[in-house]
């Protein structure tokens, strides 16, 4: 979005960071869900994942396997260099795949692609790679601390099950610690059960997050081998567009 002064035009992009718990907790579905939901808006809106791990072959190229999960849900494609500047075949962390691959990972490189995205985008959905205590190097270069970086806030993925209040809860806590800001929480695979009913709620009650949402299970699900079942439909019921939009904001 442009904001005209009296002496030049300032672009305003707005992101969030998409965050889990845990690996495979279900941030690629988040994503997508979003992206589907601001384009369906008509926001002129960019997927970005920096670092990935994990790729499928698509129209005879390789690409992240997130990327195209996004893609089938939410109909956004765009240069897969700007879009996950550093993608690795092994689903591996990011650390060990860069290693393997012989490519490490460029923070200035990382940087320039989302400069590129923010030229022509006005809104940004980034995502992590794993959780937030993960290296992106073998010298200490962390996942916080390119989040931190990239200057998002965050929205936290958790699963609703048994377990989910410590991992919440500390995650919370790391990120604080770290300097980032969460803005909201996602609760994934939302079930009947009152553990997970009593789960949300203490969440609720101990996080100190006012944005809580669910998002119940969606079937059949598999981001790797992309099949996304009802997941859009699923995600507009249960998270509105201008919750969505609050959360966002300038980087």
């Amino acid at each position: 979005m442009a904001v005209q002064t009296d002496e030049q035009v300032v672009i305003l992009n707005r992101g969030i960071y998409i965050i889990g718990t845990d690996t495979g907790v279900g941030k690629t579905a988040v994503a997508a869900g979003m992206m589907r939901l601001l384009l369906k808006n008509q926001c002129r809106a960019a997927y970005f994942k920096p670092v990935a791990s994990g790729m499928t072959v698509v129209d005879g190229a390789r690409v992240s396997v997130d990327a195209a999960f996004v893609n089938v849900v939410s109909g956004f494609a765009d240069n897969p260099e700007q879009v996950t500047p550093f993608v690795y075949a092994d689903a591996v962390s990011p650390h060990l795949a860069s290693r393997m691959a012989g490519r490490p990972i460029d923070k200035d490189v990382v940087s320039k692609s989302l400069d590129a995205l923010k030229a022509r985008y006005d809104w940004i959905v980034a995502e992590s790679a794993g959780g937030l205590a993960v290296p992106l190097n073998d010298c200490g270069f962390m996942q916080y601390d390119l989040i931190r970086e990239l200057k998002f806030p965050c929205l936290l993925v958790a699963r609703t099950g048994l377990g989910t209040i410590n991992h919440t809860l500390l995650t919370l806590s790391y990120a604080k610690s770290a300097g980032l800001i969460v803005k909201g929480i996602i609760m994934n695979v939302m079930g009947d059960s009152p553990i997970e009913r009593d789960n949300v709620e203490t969440i609720k009650k101990l996080s100190g997050v006012e944005a809580v949402f669910t998002l119940p299970v969606v079937a059949p699900l598999d981001t790797e081998n992309l099949q996304a079942g009802n997941l859009g439909e699923i995600f507009e019921q249960a998270v509105r567009f201008d919750d969505i939009i609050s959360l966002m904001g300038i980087v």
